[in-house]
């Protein structure tokens, strides 16, 4: 049974970790185009959520940030380009996510989506894109095979 995908597999690791990657950052591509559409209006309002936080200042530029955070940061995710930086930012727009949903919303099932979010783009703030199928490991081996030549 050699070409079965076992658990301890590292194949089967990266190629799990490239779907949820690659899955995520297309959800979050998804969503920041929808709010880019959005416009103004909208962004002022997405903004609104840092209220929660003490900052009431300048809400439009707050929501455009978050906006180009979901926008550009889920692309970047989906390439596995910049991957950690792309995900610092989700990061810190998920937690403004989670603490607006648990001031405004009615209970868990309100916060589980930004609080999933929030799990999944920490695993990648902290691990990475993963060692394959990413931009970054074609970077980063196109990088040693010009260091060795």
């Amino acid at each position: 049974m050699g070409n079965t995908i076992q658990l301890n597999d590292s194949k089967g690791l990266n190629l799990g970790l490239t779907i949820l990657r690659v899955g995520v950052g297309v959800l979050f591509f998804i969503f920041g185009w929808q709010k880019l559409a959005g416009g103004a209006q909208l962004w002022t309002m997405i903004g609104g959520a840092m209220n929660f936080l003490g900052i009431s200042f300048a809400p439009t530029f707050w929501g455009l940030l978050a906006t180009i955070a979901e926008f550009a940061g889920g692309l970047l995710l989906a390439l596995g380009l910049f991957t950690r930086w792309a995900s610092w930012s989700l990061v810190l727009t998920m937690i403004v996510a989670v603490i607006l949903k648990i001031n405004t919303g009615t209970g868990m099932a309100d916060v589980s989506s930004p609080l999933f979010a929030l799990l999944i783009t920490l695993t990648f703030a902290l691990g990475g894109a993963g060692s394959s199928w990413s931009v970054d490991n074609l970077l980063k081996q196109k990088k040693s095979s010009a260091a060795l030549a």
